[in-house]
């Protein structure tokens, strides 16, 4: 068993990575072998001989060589179309490049120069039952037919439409072709002599997809109308009244093997399936978050895979004994996934996509499909970081709130949803049970770090937005500002308010904070004021702290307790005397508005993090600038320091999370690295591969990661050592260099070369 999985293995990493295998052995090791399935025997026979595997972080993407059979590129525009031939050992294509290609699905090469070169897009691709010929379909209303013997390359040309044609299907048994076009109608031909047998009008809309029924006696269609209509093929009639359900209408239709069910992807997200029978609705599936362009089932009817415009591949379990419908996402492309098609075997799945890419896939058992890793699809506006550092948690504009492993960047799943507006803060509790979020939809909510589950109902006593929520030192009590001018205290056992909920703020508040001793709670909002608190009684603990100008936007105790640092709309960071409410500095660099500030665990330094994009250092005795780091593109919306005090991470609306080295990052600037390589060493990529300055090979690159991997070429090096996107690839080359050239070799342990080499 182990041996028969090694050769499988073997095949799929070979298959997955023949781009860099034949143009360069060497990469064998320095490339594919860093981007092999990690769970395959490969990757743990040959990995652990590496001293220095060159270390890749991938986020939000599948795993290259593990679902992802392999990625076949060379169409030169979106590809709109996937036809598998009977025997599964081809793949044909359709692209708006106005080629139609030919692929092995064994070794993913083209096996013929592109069928038809031309001007015009090509909107759909089929083979026929019998694999002898193969019908393509063009903007300009024509429908090739390809025999597809060596000696025969010139197609026959069907014409009968007045504007483009955008699906076609041939019968079961060969002897028919149907059209779906433009013009709103859709067409029946004999492909045997090539005549036009009917044209079926009806719709009102674009006719966007036919199928044919499995005894090829009745054809669906499916129009922008909004209606599936079903023909009878015989006379060429429509056959009873028509399947009435959504706009924007369809894009696909498919019939169950046993015809006794029609699949339709529909503009409304979601994938409809009635009996055409009796026309009734059996039910509706809808985890797409974009319009679905093809639904296919598979070849013995228990699973259905679906493509949209949200960019993914879902597969459905119909089985009756899988305890309700579910499904999974196989992955996704960089771009709109426009076609998708089971093999005969039904042991794969090709998709195509607007990217120029073809994937085939590994169907698989549903039960060993997993759910693609994703991050924040919004701005991300909070970030807090567990008392041992074990773990990141972050809120966004997505509504969601998420946990990221702080040594990995990895996302651990599930995300925490349950908010309808945007999470504006998250907090954990010192004890490292909870998380607190707060949220736009007036609620605050805790969750379970353990299990990822909420925590009771929510918290609803605000009557607005809640911007701020924080946890007081020994875990019991929380605190949370809002909108509505109020901070109410919660008792985290019960989470009903305390008897002194709500203090009254005088305006919308958007910073509280507890002191380290719990003893006072701080809030800061519009205005610019700084209230002060007993925390136990809320009672007025002294006369509010006045800022120069502005808002109150965030504010942090110092460790002792001893002083406040406040940031503000105004572009400056301020730091207040608690004891004597005098203002001792201002911290004023970075010139547009402050979003966040912290202390470190030792009182020695603040941060911030501002709309300049940048995350300044500051030394909290002097109020000195120590450094500005730079890497966000957009504004740093919170920052906090990790209780070991080595790190300060930072969260963007970049939808980035940043972990900065604090020692490097304290460094003096010319002693700092950069984020970006220096451009004399011109690093490129240049048809899949990093190129050194020489044209050297560094690293080849999976198709599926190219769009994701940003040229000028990043680099993780000091004082950043972890950032985590929603989705990407980041290389981290830093440490061991680039094995290139001669010295190759040296990636692999002296005692295993004569082995594996």
């Amino acid at each position: 068993m182990e041996l028969s999985r090694f050769f499988r293995d073997a095949h799929a990493f070979v298959v997955s990575s023949h781009e860099a295998i034949e143009l360069s052995t060497p990469h064998i090791y320095l490339s594919a072998l860093t981007f092999a399935d990690k769970d395959s025997l490969i990757y743990q026979t040959f990995a652990c001989q590496s001293t220095a595997i060159t270390a890749v972080n991938i986020f939000g993407l599948g795993a290259h060589g593990g679902r992802l059979v392999m990625t076949l590129t060379g169409h030169e525009n979106g590809v709109t179309s996937v036809s598998y031939s009977p025997d599964g050992r081809f793949i044909a294509s359709g692209s708006k490049d106005g080629t139609v290609r030919m692929w092995d699905t064994r070794a993913g090469e083209e096996v013929v120069h592109p069928l038809l070169r031309g001007d015009d897009l090509v909107w759909s691709v089929a083979f026929a039952p019998d694999g002898m010929s193969l019908a393509s379909t063009t903007g300009a209303g024509d429908i090739c037919i390809w025999c597809l013997l060596p000696s025969q390359r010139t197609p026959r040309r069907l014409r009968g439409h007045s504007d483009a044609v955008l699906s076609a299907a041939f019968s079961p048994d060969g002897r028919l072709l149907a059209a779906a076009s433009a013009d709103m109608t859709a067409s029946l031909w004999q492909v045997e002599s090539g005549q036009l047998l009917a044209i079926l009008r009806g719709h009102t809309g674009e006719v966007n997809t036919v199928a044919f029924s499995s005894d090829g006696r009745m054809l669906s269609s499916g129009s922008d109308d909004g209606l599936i209509r079903l023909w009878n093929c015989a006379t060429g009639r429509s056959s009873g009244r028509a399947l009435r359900d959504v706009r924007p209408g369809f894009r696909s239709v498919s019939f169950s093997p046993d015809s006794k069910r029609i699949a339709a992807g529909s503009g409304d997200r979601g994938i409809h399936i009635r009996d055409p029978q009796t026309r009734r609705m059996i039910r509706t599936l809808d985890r797409h978050s974009g319009s679905i362009r093809c639904v296919q089932y598979s070849p013995d009817g228990q699973s259905l895979v679906s493509a949209a415009d949200d960019k993914t591949i879902r597969l459905w379990d119909l089985r009756e004994d899988s305890g309700g419908t579910t499904s999974v996402a196989l992955g996704e492309h960089a771009d709109v996934v426009t076609s998708a098609a089971f093999s005969p075997d039904g042991l794969y799945i090709a998709s195509a996509s607007d990217d120029r890419t073809i994937r085939i896939w590994n169907a698989g058992s549903h039960k060993s499909t997993v759910e693609r890793l994703t991050g924040h699809d919004g701005a991300l506006i909070s970030v807090a970081t567990s008392p041992n550092g074990s773990f990141i948690v972050s809120g966004s504009k997505d509504h969601s709130v998420r946990i990221w492993n702080a040594r990995t960047g990895e996302q651990n799943l599930p995300p925490l949803l349950g908010h309808t507006g945007v999470v504006f803060c998250v907090a954990v509790s010192p004890d490292e049970r909870l998380i607190a979020s707060a949220s736009a939809d007036g609620t605050v909510r805790l969750w379970d770090v353990r299990t990822r589950k909420p925590v009771g109902r929510s918290m609803q006593g605000h009557t607005a937005s809640v911007y701020v929520v924080t946890f007081s030192p020994d875990a019991l009590w929380l605190a949370s500002g809002s909108g509505d001018d109020h901070v109410m205290i919660w008792d985290v056992a019960t989470q009903q308010p305390s008897t002194v909920s709500p203090l009254d703020g005088d305006g919308p508040l958007y910073a509280v904070a507890f002191s380290p001793d719990g003893r006072f709670l701080a809030a800061g909002g519009r205005g610019g004021c700084i209230h002060l608190w007993r925390a136990r009684t809320g009672q007025r603990a002294r006369e509010s702290l006045r800022a120069k100008s502005g808002h109150v936007t965030s504010i942090w105790f110092s460790p002792d307790g001893a002083r406040i640092v406040s940031g503000g709309s105004d572009g400056a960071a301020y730091i207040w005397n608690t004891s004597t409410g005098q203002q001792e500095l201002v911290l004023d660099h970075h010139g547009e508005r402050v979003l966040s500030v912290a202390y470190s665990p030792d009182g020695r330094f603040i941060g911030s993090g501002s709309a300049d994009q940048t995350v300044r250092i500051w030394d909290a005795a002097t109020g000195t600038e120590i450094s500005a780091l730079q890497g966000h593109t957009a504004p740093v919306q919170s920052v906090v320091f990790t209780l070991d005090g080595e790190s300060i991470i930072s969260g963007s609306e970049d939808e980035t999370i940043r972990v900065w080295n604090l020692s490097a990052a304290c460094k003096p600037s010319s002693e700092q690295g950069t984020n970006l390589l220096s451009p004399q060493e011109n690093i490129t990529l240049n048809k899949g591969w990093l190129r050194g300055p020489s044209g050297e090979l560094l690293m080849w690159i999976p198709a599926e990661y190219r769009p994701y991997l940003q040229v000028p070429f990043y680099l993780l090096v000091l004082p950043c050592t972890l950032l985590i996107k929603p989705r990407g690839i980041i290389i981290k080359a830093d440490n061991c260099g680039w094995n290139c050239g001669n010295s190759w070799t040296l990636c692999w342990r002296e005692d295993s070369k004569r082995d594996f080499i």
